[in-house]
């Protein structure tokens, strides 16, 4: 692949709202995007969704209590990659996916050791929002990736 943008989210976000800026920016730059979802999901989510397995295995409902075990947001996650592949297709940029169940710094991290041409790193909206990373995280990026990384908010509506 070309030189990239590196757009990271959240295996729970709705990933088209930042990734249409992203993809807009990339156009513009003609380059590519590379995706990276970082599960973070937590120990109480992981327990919750063996808890409700359980249920739905007890009712007889194995097919229900296996789907929810097999993965991670399974179906719902392959429509959000699709959307994104899609939005990336109609631009004319390439697109690559790649997941991580690591921290959000480490994942970073690991994905700019492995992969050459990364020339920016776009934080989706779910990664800046509700504290999810705070000033010193973002410094240490900063100073890790050595590369501009771009934190991207949702526009506030009035109610």
């Amino acid at each position: 692949m070309k030189r990239m943008l590196l757009f990271v989210a959240y295996i729970n976000d709705d990933f088209a709202a930042g990734l249409t800026y992203a993809a807009e920016l990339a156009k513009l730059m003609e380059k590519g995007i590379a995706m990276l979802v970082i599960d973070n999901s937590t120990l109480m989510d992981k327990f919750e969704k063996i808890m409700s397995a359980v249920t739905f295995a007890e009712s007889n409902e194995h097919d229900t209590a296996l789907e929810m075990l097999s993965g991670e947001n399974g179906p719902e996650l392959e429509k959000k990659i699709e959307g994104s592949r899609k939005i990336c297709n109609e631009l004319g940029i390439p697109f690559s996916i790649h997941r991580s169940r690591q921290n959000m710094l480490k994942a970073i991290k690991e994905f700019m050791n492995e992969q050459n041409g990364v020339d920016m790193v776009l934080l989706g909206p779910s990664i800046t929002e509700n504290g999810n990373v705070t000033s010193s995280e973002l410094n240490r990026l900063v100073r890790t990736a050595s590369r501009p990384v771009v934190t991207m908010t949702r526009q506030v509506t009035e109610a």
